[in-house]
């Protein structure tokens, strides 16, 4: 029988924390592997809960957030400018290779990988288990398809995957693994699950009663990674459901782009959940679309069991909102506070997300929408650009800059982009953060 290895490396950052932090796509290639008749091993770095974590990271609040176990590392030189420290998120480096020894040779090695700049994790984990096992690696997610030429040359991966699965990756993975895998029909993959039974503590998953995005907002990369937008069958969804019901599990976090899209098809879903009394806690850890915010939705939202509401506001500048997608107005916005509020919604309970040094966009701007979102009585959750390849906005960048950035995926942190960034800078951050932490607190 053929084995394999899913490994979730550890993030290199200034700053990171479990907001429900699962490796979404890794769990769902564990479900098809499975049902090829793999055996599965499987090391999560972010696994809080694990038996190879340390005691004292497994506390979590009661929507099953805490902090991670890390450790400080030396900067990169690129990141000598950023005055804050740089760590490694995850669990100990020696628990992992220690875990490592408990399992059998593997005939193929699957990693993932989040967000571009934190690579170094994936390179480690990649050097690690070259090391122990000498088996074809092959590496996915984010930074592998974002950035993969880089990944090619930098990861340590014998192969890099760009984009999401279909039958091409699995004949790749059945010639690594010496097994045939049969094809699956394209609804197959829209539909699976991720297999949450690899985790032996759990206190929330992550769920997708979607994929993809019909929206083209040019800050965002989510067209490169998935293509096109597919509503899932609302049977499988609540089948899904009922499962994580019967185990016990309470906090459920939206990995969807656009759960509220066409709102009619999560009303209906969520008129299920209500009749079936089953107690949910969802979080919505991605900005809702408020123009489906209407009073039905609202009140279907609250009744289910949503809590700690973001929504997606992005920028109050009428010409910019066009140039970035035309996705929601002023008027649209507030009338989508009004219909949460009006649904019992608390304003402490609705985060507003509005985005801090877009191309173009100055601390001025910034400071506009900050006083615009306080008029309303919720709490603001700034969001600072993070410039990504393959996105319209990154195109705006100045030739040399973008040059830079990709080149070397470090450059597209953050906080790394607002020490050079003139429209915004970190001093305009810090002052602009002051205000708004003294906004929230009064909300």
């Amino acid at each position: 029988m053929p084995r394999a290895m899913l490994v979730n490396p550890w993030v290199y950052d200034f700053k990171f924390h479990d907001f429900w932090v699962k490796p979404y796509g890794l769990l769902k290639i564990s479900t098809l592997l499975k049902s090829a008749g793999f055996e599965i091993d499987f090391i999560d770095c972010l696994d809080r809960l694990a038996a190879y974590s340390p005691e004292e990271f497994k506390k979590s609040d009661s929507y099953g957030k805490g902090a991670y176990y890390c450790e400080e590392v030396e900067k990169p030189q690129q990141y000598k400018r950023v005055p804050r420290k740089y760590k490694r998120y995850g669990i100990p480096v020696e628990n992992f290779k220690k875990e490592l020894e408990n399992m059998k040779r593997p005939d193929i090695i699957l990693v993932t990988s989040g967000v571009t700049y934190t690579y170094d994790g994936v390179r480690l984990a990649a050097d690690i288990l070259k090391d122990k096992f000498q088996v074809p690696i092959v590496l996915g997610g984010i930074y592998a398809t974002l950035c993969t030429e880089h990944a090619r040359k930098h990861s340590g991966a014998d192969h890099v995957w760009q984009g999401a699965v279909n039958n091409v990756f699995l004949a790749l993975a059945g010639k690594l693994a010496r097994t045939r895998i049969d094809p699956k029909q394209e609804a197959e993959f829209n539909e699976l699950v991720p297999d949450y039974s690899l985790y032996k503590e759990l206190n929330s998953v992550a769920v997708r009663f979607t994929n993809g995005c019909p929206f083209s907002c040019t800050y965002c990369a989510s067209k490169s990674l998935y293509e096109g937008f597919y509503q899932r069958n609302a049977l499988n969804v609540l089948n899904e459901l009922d499962s994580y019901h019967k185990r016990g599990i309470k906090n459920i976090a939206f990995y969807d782009d656009a759960l509220l899209y066409k709102n009619h098809y999560i009303k209906g879903i969520l008129k299920e959940v209500i009749k079936r009394g089953y107690n949910f806690v969802f979080q919505p850890s991605n900005g809702l679309h408020a123009a489906y915010i209407d009073e039905e939705a609202a009140a279907l939202m609250k009744q289910a069991g949503f809590t700690d509401i973001r929504v997606s506001l992005e920028t109050t500048d009428y010409s910019m909102q066009k140039s970035t997608g035309g996705k929601v107005d002023n008027e649209i916005f507030k009338r989508a506070v009004e219909n949460l509020k009006k649904a019992g919604f608390k304003g402490s309970e609705i985060g507003v997300y509005i985005l801090a040094g877009l191309p173009g966009q100055t601390a001025e701007s910034v400071l506009n929408d900050v006083r615009f979102v306080a008029k309303l009585g919720i709490k603001i959750k700034p969001a600072i650009y993070s410039p990504i390849p393959g996105t319209v906005d990154f195109m705006r960048i100045k030739p040399d800059i973008k040059a830079a950035l990709n080149n070397e995926p470090l450059l597209q942190n953050e906080y790394y982009f607002l020490t050079i960034n003139n429209d915004y800078s970190w001093e305009d951050n810090v002052r602009i953060k002051a205000e708004i932490d003294s906004i929230n607190s009064a909300v």
